[in-house]
């Protein structure tokens, strides 16, 4: 692989991607970030799940957040995963493993197609920040939960998006740009108790972490562990008009250097809410 390759965030769209591998790919890589792996495990503190509990991950990607979950449920829980791409639920399938059954499905979070009331638990992780009506997304998730039932949202927010590669007026231009260009509504991860509250949750709790990365080497790896390459970073913000194609070279060139003389930093932050289903 190049460094001209990128790890494309358009997960929206996986199955209509040239290479929904790359995607998938990214996926297995995010899941091992620090950050993904805090915010996991508050999760599963804060689900309390129990044996027989039936479980619902919307946008369940490869099904691996749910199936660290599954082992709490029991052989007489049961997993249900929807997600909008036929390659993630297809992975998820093939890989899926644990002693309490799954269902996998085509599905859309903002319009649910399963009974009110049938579920025990509610999941979704990184996928509101995808939909033009998160609101709707999570209303959803509180009417397919019994009364009592428990929730988790996990979200990335781009708005909190850090760079410090030099070239600071590049970096700037950069971060002020990339999360409206990457995800709507961009900073969604803030807003993460709000939507709960205003779909009837209560005992509303949150937390987040941060994922940071301090080590990349650009001439092996095209983008740091698992996330976009600083040349598709830097062509969101042309795409926006906030930089012409030299400043998008400088910006690259600045950004390798940095990481080959160990003075490449970024950051972005996710959070984290718990509920319960009234």
């Amino acid at each position: 692989m190049s460094t001209d390759d990128v790890y494309p965030l358009g997960y929206q769209r996986v199955d209509a991607s040239p290479d929904p591998g790359v995607l998938l790919a990214g996926m297995i890589a995010n899941a091992g970030w620090s950050a993904t792996v805090d915010l996991r495990a508050w999760e599963r503190d804060h689900l309390r799940l129990t044996t027989g509990d039936r479980l619902l991950d919307v946008g369940c990607g490869l099904g691996d957040a749910a199936r660290a979950l599954a082992d709490d449920l029991g052989p007489t829980g049961e997993v249900i995963g929807l997600d909008a791409s036929a390659a993630m639920l297809d992975a998820a399938r093939l890989s899926w493993d644990a002693a309490c059954p799954a269902r996998f499905a085509v599905g859309d979070a903002q319009a649910l197609d399963v009974p009110s009331g049938s579920f025990d638990v509610a999941r979704s992780e990184r996928v509101l920040q995808w939909l033009p009506d998160p609101q709707a997304a999570v209303t959803e998730l509180a009417r397919v939960l019994r009364s009592g039932g428990r929730l988790s949202l996990i979200d990335t927010d781009w708005g909190s998006l850090r760079l410090d590669v030099g070239a600071d007026d590049l970096a700037d231009a950069v971060r002020r740009t990339v999360g409206v260009e990457r995800a709507r509504p961009s900073r969604i991860g803030r807003r993460l108790p709000d939507l709960a509250r205003a779909a009837g949750f209560r005992e509303i709790v949150s937390t987040q972490a941060t994922q940071v990365w301090s080590s990349w080497d650009p001439d092996s790896s095209p983008a740091p562990d698992g996330c976009f390459s600083m040349r598709e970073l830097a062509q969101d913000v042309i795409d926006a008009g906030e930089l012409d194609a030299n400043e998008l070279d400088r910006f690259v060139t600045t950004a390798h250097d940095a990481a080959r003389q160990g003075r490449f930093t970024m950051s972005l932050t996710m959070h984290a809410v718990a509920a319960a289903r009234v």
